[in-house]
């Protein structure tokens, strides 16, 4: 009765770990570019084809800056530059999809994108770490003994 009861609590908490490394949610390029496109695109009224040209603009920038957010970790300053540099690419082509209105917002507005963008990934990376600490308190509780 001791053996059965101690695997299986074993084999729940190897069930708890591995249901909640499964349900990861994982920042990527494709997640990230969506979510900054779906607010421009609601912001600045884009049409049809504004919205899939800033879609395809946007998947290009921020695979750029996740290279080099991943690529120069820990020196903010670089990576601030070098992105920086990125979301001036991204201003000069969104300068020929716009129309002149809505280029005027979003130039207005480009801190508020930014910021937006800088909370989606911060958010992102809570619910990473809130489902690895699951995981890892599911893994660690004690299995009662019986006598």
């Amino acid at each position: 009765m001791k053996r059965l009861l101690v695997s299986t609590f074993a084999c729940l908490s190897i069930i708890f770990s591995a249901a909640a490394n499964g349900n990861e949610k994982s920042l990527t390029v494709e997640n990230r570019a969506n979510n900054l496109s779906d607010q421009m695109i609601r912001e600045l009224r884009l049409n049809n084809y504004q919205s899939n040209k800033l879609r395809e603009i946007n998947l290009e920038v921020v695979a750029k800056m996740m290279a080099v957010e991943a690529e120069f970790k820990g020196n903010q300053e670089l990576i601030d530059q070098k992105c920086k540099a990125i979301c001036s690419e991204r201003d000069e082509k969104l300068e020929n999809v716009l129309s002149t209105v809505q280029y005027n917002n979003y130039f207005g507005d480009r801190k508020v994108y930014s910021k937006y963008d800088k909370d989606f990934v911060a958010s992102a990376g809570q619910a990473s770490e809130s489902t690895k600490a699951l995981a890892s308190t599911t893994a660690e509780t004690e299995v009662p003994t019986v006598n």
